[in-house]
Protein backbone atom coordinates (compact mmCIF):
# COMPACT_ATOMS: atom_id res chain seq x y z
CA UNK A 1 0.00 0.00 0.00
CA UNK A 2 2.87 2.37 0.84
CA UNK A 3 4.56 1.63 -2.49
CA UNK A 4 1.28 2.19 -4.38
CA UNK A 5 0.78 5.52 -2.60
CA UNK A 6 4.31 6.70 -3.39
CA UNK A 7 3.91 5.69 -7.05
CA UNK A 8 0.62 7.63 -7.31
CA UNK A 9 2.22 10.69 -5.68
CA UNK A 10 5.17 10.45 -8.09
CA UNK A 11 2.79 10.10 -11.05
CA UNK A 12 0.83 13.20 -10.02
CA UNK A 13 4.07 15.20 -9.68
CA UNK A 14 5.33 13.98 -13.08
CA UNK A 15 1.98 14.46 -14.84
CA UNK A 16 -0.03 17.15 -13.02
CA UNK A 17 -3.81 17.02 -13.56
CA UNK A 18 -4.93 20.09 -15.50
CA UNK A 19 -8.58 21.07 -15.17
CA UNK A 20 -8.53 22.46 -18.72
CA UNK A 21 -7.22 19.16 -20.10
CA UNK A 22 -9.64 17.04 -18.08
CA UNK A 23 -12.61 19.04 -19.36
CA UNK A 24 -12.13 17.49 -22.81
CA UNK A 25 -11.56 13.86 -21.77
CA UNK A 26 -13.92 11.44 -23.52
CA UNK A 27 -15.70 9.09 -21.13
CA UNK A 28 -17.19 5.80 -22.46
CA UNK A 29 -20.92 5.43 -21.87
CA UNK A 30 -21.39 1.71 -22.54
CA UNK A 31 -22.91 0.43 -25.76
CA UNK A 32 -24.94 3.21 -27.39
CA UNK A 33 -27.72 2.03 -29.73
CA UNK A 34 -27.91 2.56 -33.46
CA UNK A 35 -30.71 1.50 -35.83
CA UNK A 36 -30.11 0.53 -39.46
CA UNK A 37 -32.73 -0.16 -42.09
CA UNK A 38 -32.63 -2.14 -45.32
CA UNK A 39 -34.09 -0.26 -48.32
CA UNK A 40 -37.54 -1.85 -47.96
CA UNK A 41 -40.35 -0.33 -45.85
CA UNK A 42 -38.42 2.78 -44.87
CA UNK A 43 -41.65 4.27 -43.56
CA UNK A 44 -41.89 1.65 -40.78
CA UNK A 45 -38.26 2.21 -39.79
CA UNK A 46 -38.75 5.98 -39.57
CA UNK A 47 -41.80 5.54 -37.35
CA UNK A 48 -39.86 3.21 -35.05
CA UNK A 49 -36.96 5.63 -34.55
CA UNK A 50 -39.42 8.50 -34.07
CA UNK A 51 -40.92 6.65 -31.10
CA UNK A 52 -37.40 6.14 -29.74
CA UNK A 53 -36.26 9.71 -30.54
CA UNK A 54 -33.16 8.21 -32.18
CA UNK A 55 -31.82 8.53 -35.74
CA UNK A 56 -31.33 5.98 -38.52
CA UNK A 57 -27.77 4.78 -39.08
CA UNK A 58 -25.99 5.83 -42.26
CA UNK A 59 -25.40 3.08 -44.82
CA UNK A 60 -25.21 3.07 -48.62
CA UNK A 61 -26.71 0.35 -50.83
CA UNK A 62 -25.70 0.08 -54.48
CA UNK A 63 -26.31 -2.39 -57.29
CA UNK A 64 -23.63 -2.98 -59.90
CA UNK A 65 -24.39 -3.31 -63.59
CA UNK A 66 -24.15 -7.11 -63.36
CA UNK A 67 -26.73 -7.23 -60.54
CA UNK A 68 -24.34 -7.65 -57.61
CA UNK A 69 -25.07 -5.80 -54.36
CA UNK A 70 -22.69 -3.44 -52.58
CA UNK A 71 -23.17 -2.27 -48.99
CA UNK A 72 -20.97 0.32 -47.27
CA UNK A 73 -21.33 1.66 -43.73
CA UNK A 74 -20.89 5.41 -43.49
CA UNK A 75 -20.45 5.59 -39.73
CA UNK A 76 -18.64 3.68 -37.01
CA UNK A 77 -20.49 0.94 -35.11
CA UNK A 78 -17.60 -0.22 -32.91
CA UNK A 79 -18.96 -1.25 -29.50
CA UNK A 80 -22.49 -0.18 -30.48
CA UNK A 81 -25.71 -2.04 -29.75
CA UNK A 82 -26.91 -2.42 -33.34
CA UNK A 83 -30.50 -3.03 -34.48
CA UNK A 84 -31.24 -3.89 -38.12
CA UNK A 85 -34.83 -3.58 -39.36
CA UNK A 86 -35.67 -5.60 -42.48
CA UNK A 87 -39.22 -5.46 -43.78
CA UNK A 88 -40.58 -6.51 -47.15
CA UNK A 89 -41.48 -3.83 -49.70
CA UNK A 90 -42.38 -5.16 -53.15
CA UNK A 91 -42.10 -1.70 -54.71
CA UNK A 92 -38.49 -1.44 -53.50
CA UNK A 93 -37.24 -4.82 -54.63
CA UNK A 94 -37.85 -8.55 -54.95
CA UNK A 95 -37.80 -10.34 -51.57
CA UNK A 96 -34.81 -12.63 -52.25
CA UNK A 97 -32.81 -9.59 -53.42
CA UNK A 98 -33.71 -7.78 -50.18
CA UNK A 99 -32.67 -10.76 -48.06
CA UNK A 100 -29.29 -10.76 -49.79
CA UNK A 101 -28.98 -7.04 -49.00
CA UNK A 102 -29.64 -7.90 -45.35
CA UNK A 103 -27.01 -10.64 -45.26
CA UNK A 104 -24.33 -8.39 -46.77
CA UNK A 105 -25.27 -5.58 -44.37
CA UNK A 106 -24.92 -7.96 -41.41
CA UNK A 107 -21.48 -9.03 -42.59
CA UNK A 108 -20.41 -5.40 -43.01
CA UNK A 109 -21.62 -4.58 -39.50
CA UNK A 110 -19.94 -7.61 -37.92
CA UNK A 111 -16.60 -6.65 -39.46
CA UNK A 112 -16.68 -3.36 -37.50
CA UNK A 113 -16.81 -5.03 -34.04
CA UNK A 114 -20.23 -3.98 -32.68
CA UNK A 115 -21.29 -5.05 -29.19
CA UNK A 116 -24.36 -6.94 -30.49
CA UNK A 117 -26.51 -7.15 -33.63
CA UNK A 118 -30.26 -7.65 -33.26
CA UNK A 119 -32.24 -8.29 -36.44
CA UNK A 120 -35.84 -7.06 -36.36
CA UNK A 121 -37.91 -9.08 -38.83
CA UNK A 122 -41.55 -7.95 -38.51
CA UNK A 123 -42.42 -10.83 -40.86
CA UNK A 124 -40.23 -13.93 -41.23
CA UNK A 125 -40.12 -14.80 -44.92
CA UNK A 126 -40.45 -18.44 -46.10
CA UNK A 127 -42.45 -19.07 -42.91
CA UNK A 128 -44.90 -21.48 -44.58
CA UNK A 129 -42.09 -23.86 -45.48
CA UNK A 130 -41.74 -24.83 -41.82
CA UNK A 131 -41.96 -28.61 -42.25
CA UNK A 132 -41.32 -31.41 -44.70
CA UNK A 133 -44.56 -32.47 -46.37
CA UNK A 134 -42.65 -34.76 -48.72
CA UNK A 135 -39.17 -36.25 -48.82
CA UNK A 136 -36.57 -33.95 -50.35
CA UNK A 137 -38.13 -30.67 -49.23
CA UNK A 138 -36.14 -28.03 -47.33
CA UNK A 139 -37.08 -26.23 -44.11
CA UNK A 140 -36.44 -22.76 -45.50
CA UNK A 141 -37.03 -20.50 -42.46
CA UNK A 142 -34.51 -22.51 -40.44
CA UNK A 143 -31.95 -22.07 -43.20
CA UNK A 144 -32.66 -18.34 -43.38
CA UNK A 145 -32.10 -17.79 -39.64
CA UNK A 146 -28.87 -19.80 -39.71
CA UNK A 147 -27.62 -17.75 -42.67
CA UNK A 148 -28.24 -14.53 -40.75
CA UNK A 149 -26.41 -15.84 -37.67
CA UNK A 150 -23.47 -16.84 -39.87
CA UNK A 151 -23.48 -13.32 -41.34
CA UNK A 152 -23.35 -11.75 -37.86
CA UNK A 153 -26.80 -11.68 -36.20
CA UNK A 154 -26.88 -12.32 -32.43
CA UNK A 155 -30.61 -12.02 -31.76
CA UNK A 156 -33.96 -11.84 -33.60
CA UNK A 157 -37.29 -10.10 -33.01
CA UNK A 158 -40.40 -10.88 -35.05
CA UNK A 159 -44.20 -10.59 -34.91
CA UNK A 160 -46.77 -13.41 -35.16
CA UNK A 161 -44.90 -16.38 -36.60
CA UNK A 162 -46.88 -18.58 -38.97
CA UNK A 163 -46.01 -21.49 -36.68
CA UNK A 164 -44.84 -20.78 -33.13
CA UNK A 165 -42.53 -23.80 -33.31
CA UNK A 166 -40.39 -21.77 -35.72
CA UNK A 167 -38.93 -19.93 -32.73
CA UNK A 168 -36.87 -23.09 -32.22
CA UNK A 169 -35.28 -22.80 -35.68
CA UNK A 170 -32.84 -20.16 -34.47
CA UNK A 171 -29.38 -21.44 -33.41
CA UNK A 172 -29.05 -22.11 -29.67
CA UNK A 173 -26.94 -19.02 -28.95
CA UNK A 174 -29.22 -16.63 -30.89
CA UNK A 175 -32.54 -15.94 -29.17
CA UNK A 176 -35.68 -15.35 -31.26
CA UNK A 177 -38.37 -13.30 -29.53
CA UNK A 178 -41.87 -13.46 -31.00
CA UNK A 179 -44.14 -10.52 -30.29
CA UNK A 180 -47.86 -10.48 -30.90
CA UNK A 181 -49.93 -7.57 -32.19
CA UNK A 182 -53.32 -8.91 -31.06
CA UNK A 183 -53.89 -5.91 -28.75
CA UNK A 184 -53.21 -3.51 -31.63
CA UNK A 185 -55.57 -5.41 -33.94
CA UNK A 186 -58.20 -5.71 -31.21
CA UNK A 187 -58.09 -1.97 -30.56
CA UNK A 188 -58.45 -1.33 -34.31
CA UNK A 189 -61.46 -3.66 -34.48
CA UNK A 190 -63.19 -1.87 -31.60
CA UNK A 191 -62.63 1.51 -33.25
CA UNK A 192 -63.32 0.56 -36.89
CA UNK A 193 -66.23 -1.91 -36.85
CA UNK A 194 -69.41 0.20 -36.85
CA UNK A 195 -71.50 -0.18 -33.68
CA UNK A 196 -69.14 -2.81 -32.28
CA UNK A 197 -70.66 -4.71 -29.36
CA UNK A 198 -69.12 -7.92 -27.94
CA UNK A 199 -72.54 -9.58 -27.56
CA UNK A 200 -73.25 -9.26 -31.30
CA UNK A 201 -69.81 -10.14 -32.66
CA UNK A 202 -68.00 -13.40 -33.44
CA UNK A 203 -64.43 -14.03 -34.55
CA UNK A 204 -63.84 -16.83 -37.05
CA UNK A 205 -60.71 -18.95 -37.55
CA UNK A 206 -59.94 -19.86 -41.17
CA UNK A 207 -58.88 -23.41 -40.22
CA UNK A 208 -57.98 -25.58 -37.26
CA UNK A 209 -54.36 -24.38 -37.40
CA UNK A 210 -55.45 -20.81 -36.68
CA UNK A 211 -57.90 -21.72 -33.89
CA UNK A 212 -55.50 -20.93 -31.05
CA UNK A 213 -54.66 -17.50 -32.47
CA UNK A 214 -58.33 -16.71 -33.03
CA UNK A 215 -59.32 -17.84 -29.53
CA UNK A 216 -56.80 -15.39 -28.10
CA UNK A 217 -58.41 -12.62 -30.14
CA UNK A 218 -61.85 -13.74 -28.90
CA UNK A 219 -60.62 -13.47 -25.32
CA UNK A 220 -59.12 -10.05 -25.98
CA UNK A 221 -62.35 -8.72 -27.52
CA UNK A 222 -64.61 -10.67 -25.14
CA UNK A 223 -66.59 -12.07 -28.08
CA UNK A 224 -67.74 -15.48 -29.29
CA UNK A 225 -65.71 -17.95 -31.37
CA UNK A 226 -66.40 -19.93 -34.54
CA UNK A 227 -64.24 -21.86 -36.98
CA UNK A 228 -64.22 -22.77 -40.65
CA UNK A 229 -63.23 -26.37 -41.38
CA UNK A 230 -62.39 -28.02 -44.67
CA UNK A 231 -63.48 -31.59 -45.31
CA UNK A 232 -64.36 -33.99 -48.16
CA UNK A 233 -67.85 -35.59 -47.98
CA UNK A 234 -66.59 -38.59 -49.95
CA UNK A 235 -63.21 -39.78 -51.12
CA UNK A 236 -62.18 -38.08 -54.35
CA UNK A 237 -64.72 -35.25 -54.10
CA UNK A 238 -63.79 -31.57 -53.96
CA UNK A 239 -63.26 -30.29 -50.41
CA UNK A 240 -65.91 -28.10 -48.85
CA UNK A 241 -65.74 -25.46 -46.13
CA UNK A 242 -68.14 -25.88 -43.24
CA UNK A 243 -68.71 -23.61 -40.26
CA UNK A 244 -68.42 -24.89 -36.68
CA UNK A 245 -70.39 -22.59 -34.40
CA UNK A 246 -73.10 -22.40 -31.78
CA UNK A 247 -76.37 -22.44 -33.77
CA UNK A 248 -78.12 -20.30 -31.17
CA UNK A 249 -75.83 -17.31 -31.83
CA UNK A 250 -77.09 -14.77 -34.34
CA UNK A 251 -74.24 -12.24 -34.66
CA UNK A 252 -74.33 -8.82 -36.26
CA UNK A 253 -70.61 -8.88 -37.12
CA UNK A 254 -68.21 -11.71 -38.02
CA UNK A 255 -64.48 -10.96 -38.07
CA UNK A 256 -62.28 -13.49 -39.87
CA UNK A 257 -58.83 -13.74 -38.23
CA UNK A 258 -55.70 -15.04 -39.95
CA UNK A 259 -51.95 -14.55 -39.61
CA UNK A 260 -51.44 -13.68 -43.30
CA UNK A 261 -53.31 -12.95 -46.52
CA UNK A 262 -51.51 -13.96 -49.71
CA UNK A 263 -53.56 -14.85 -52.80
CA UNK A 264 -56.73 -14.83 -50.65
CA UNK A 265 -58.08 -18.03 -52.21
CA UNK A 266 -58.83 -19.55 -48.80
CA UNK A 267 -60.35 -16.27 -47.60
CA UNK A 268 -62.84 -16.32 -50.48
CA UNK A 269 -64.04 -19.80 -49.49
CA UNK A 270 -64.33 -18.92 -45.81
CA UNK A 271 -66.22 -15.68 -46.54
CA UNK A 272 -68.62 -17.58 -48.79
CA UNK A 273 -69.23 -20.25 -46.13
CA UNK A 274 -69.79 -17.65 -43.37
CA UNK A 275 -72.13 -15.64 -45.62
CA UNK A 276 -74.19 -18.72 -46.47
CA UNK A 277 -74.39 -19.68 -42.79
CA UNK A 278 -75.13 -16.16 -41.50
CA UNK A 279 -76.38 -14.07 -44.45
CA UNK A 280 -77.44 -11.16 -42.21
CA UNK A 281 -73.99 -10.68 -40.62
CA UNK A 282 -71.44 -8.16 -41.85
CA UNK A 283 -68.07 -9.82 -42.50
CA UNK A 284 -64.62 -8.30 -41.97
CA UNK A 285 -61.14 -9.79 -42.38
CA UNK A 286 -58.19 -8.96 -40.11
CA UNK A 287 -54.65 -10.33 -40.24
CA UNK A 288 -51.06 -9.51 -39.35
CA UNK A 289 -49.19 -9.90 -42.64
CA UNK A 290 -50.59 -8.76 -45.99
CA UNK A 291 -48.88 -10.02 -49.16
CA UNK A 292 -51.86 -9.76 -51.56
CA UNK A 293 -50.08 -11.62 -54.35
CA UNK A 294 -51.31 -12.31 -57.89
CA UNK A 295 -55.04 -11.54 -58.25
CA UNK A 296 -55.80 -11.10 -54.53
CA UNK A 297 -57.01 -7.51 -55.06
CA UNK A 298 -59.44 -8.66 -57.77
CA UNK A 299 -60.81 -11.38 -55.51
CA UNK A 300 -61.35 -8.94 -52.65
CA UNK A 301 -62.98 -6.46 -55.06
CA UNK A 302 -65.41 -9.20 -56.14
CA UNK A 303 -66.35 -9.97 -52.50
CA UNK A 304 -66.87 -6.29 -51.73
CA UNK A 305 -68.96 -5.88 -54.88
CA UNK A 306 -71.09 -8.88 -53.86
CA UNK A 307 -71.54 -7.33 -50.37
CA UNK A 308 -70.03 -10.42 -48.71
CA UNK A 309 -66.98 -8.56 -47.30
CA UNK A 310 -66.88 -5.05 -45.83
CA UNK A 311 -63.10 -4.47 -45.68
CA UNK A 312 -59.79 -6.17 -44.93
CA UNK A 313 -57.16 -4.96 -42.45
CA UNK A 314 -53.47 -5.86 -42.00
CA UNK A 315 -50.50 -4.35 -40.17
CA UNK A 316 -47.53 -2.54 -41.70
CA UNK A 317 -45.17 -5.44 -40.84
CA UNK A 318 -45.00 -5.69 -44.64
CA UNK A 319 -45.08 -2.43 -46.58
CA UNK A 320 -48.54 -1.93 -48.09
CA UNK A 321 -47.41 0.47 -50.83
CA UNK A 322 -47.60 -2.20 -53.55
CA UNK A 323 -50.94 -3.71 -52.37
CA UNK A 324 -52.47 -0.22 -52.13
CA UNK A 325 -51.63 0.39 -55.78
CA UNK A 326 -53.37 -2.88 -56.70
CA UNK A 327 -56.41 -1.97 -54.60
CA UNK A 328 -56.53 1.48 -56.18
CA UNK A 329 -56.44 -0.10 -59.65
CA UNK A 330 -59.34 -2.35 -58.62
CA UNK A 331 -61.29 0.65 -57.32
CA UNK A 332 -61.31 -0.45 -53.67
CA UNK A 333 -58.50 1.63 -52.15
CA UNK A 334 -60.62 2.47 -49.09
CA UNK A 335 -61.22 -1.22 -48.40
CA UNK A 336 -57.62 -1.91 -47.32
CA UNK A 337 -56.97 -0.76 -43.75
CA UNK A 338 -53.42 -0.60 -42.35
CA UNK A 339 -52.71 -0.90 -38.62
CA UNK A 340 -49.45 0.69 -37.42
CA UNK A 341 -47.38 -1.56 -35.11
CA UNK A 342 -44.21 0.58 -35.02
CA UNK A 343 -44.75 1.41 -31.33
CA UNK A 344 -44.76 -2.30 -30.44
CA UNK A 345 -41.39 -2.83 -32.13
CA UNK A 346 -39.99 0.36 -30.55
CA UNK A 347 -40.95 -0.92 -27.10
CA UNK A 348 -39.16 -4.21 -27.78
CA UNK A 349 -36.02 -2.46 -29.06
CA UNK A 350 -35.63 -0.18 -26.03
CA UNK A 351 -36.13 -3.15 -23.67
CA UNK A 352 -33.53 -5.25 -25.43
CA UNK A 353 -31.08 -2.35 -25.31
CA UNK A 354 -31.66 -1.76 -21.59
CA UNK A 355 -31.44 -5.47 -20.76
CA UNK A 356 -35.12 -5.87 -19.89
CA UNK A 357 -37.27 -8.82 -20.97
CA UNK A 358 -39.73 -8.56 -23.85
CA UNK A 359 -41.59 -11.65 -22.61
CA UNK A 360 -42.89 -10.35 -19.28
CA UNK A 361 -46.66 -9.73 -19.01
CA UNK A 362 -45.94 -6.11 -18.09
CA UNK A 363 -44.82 -5.48 -21.68
CA UNK A 364 -47.03 -8.05 -23.41
CA UNK A 365 -50.17 -6.46 -21.99
CA UNK A 366 -49.37 -2.98 -23.31
CA UNK A 367 -51.73 -1.90 -26.06
CA UNK A 368 -51.57 1.13 -28.36
CA UNK A 369 -53.47 3.26 -25.85
CA UNK A 370 -51.36 2.32 -22.80
CA UNK A 371 -48.39 4.52 -21.88
CA UNK A 372 -45.03 2.77 -22.16
CA UNK A 373 -42.72 4.05 -19.37
CA UNK A 374 -39.51 2.67 -20.91
CA UNK A 375 -40.32 4.10 -24.32
CA UNK A 376 -40.72 7.51 -22.72
CA UNK A 377 -37.15 7.22 -21.42
CA UNK A 378 -35.63 6.27 -24.79
CA UNK A 379 -34.97 9.91 -25.64
CA UNK A 380 -32.54 10.12 -22.72
CA UNK A 381 -30.46 7.11 -23.81
CA UNK A 382 -27.00 8.28 -25.02
CA UNK A 383 -26.64 7.47 -28.72
CA UNK A 384 -22.98 8.50 -29.13
CA UNK A 385 -19.99 6.42 -28.13
CA UNK A 386 -18.47 9.08 -25.86
CA UNK A 387 -19.63 12.08 -23.88
CA UNK A 388 -17.51 15.07 -22.85
CA UNK A 389 -16.74 15.66 -19.20
CA UNK A 390 -18.65 18.51 -17.59
CA UNK A 391 -17.36 21.92 -18.51
CA UNK A 392 -17.61 22.82 -14.82
CA UNK A 393 -14.17 21.24 -14.39
CA UNK A 394 -12.66 24.22 -16.17
CA UNK A 395 -12.32 27.57 -14.32
CA UNK A 396 -15.04 30.10 -14.98
CA UNK A 397 -13.77 33.14 -16.93
CA UNK A 398 -13.74 36.36 -14.94
CA UNK A 399 -16.35 39.00 -15.68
Amino acid sequence: HANAGSRLELSERAFPLDAHAMAGVRVPVGHPPVVFCTPGNRDLCEKIVDHLSWTIGRVRFRTFANGEISVKLEQSVANNDVFVICSRDDLEGEINFMLMQLLILLDALKSEAPHRITVVLPCVEYARQDRKFEAGEAIAPKLLLHLMVTAGADRFVTIDLHNQAESGFSPAHAALDELTCEKYLANFIRESVPDFTPEETLVCATDAGGAKRTRKMADELQVGFMMADKFRPRAGEVGQVKIISDASINPKNVIIIDDMFDTCGSLVKVVEAVHNYMPQAKIYAVGTHGYFSKDAAARIAKMIEDKTLEWIAVTNCISQRAPLKKFEAAGIANSLKVVDISRLLSGAIIRIHLGASVNLPKFRQLGPLNPDPLLAEAAFVPTSQYTLKAAAAAPTPSA
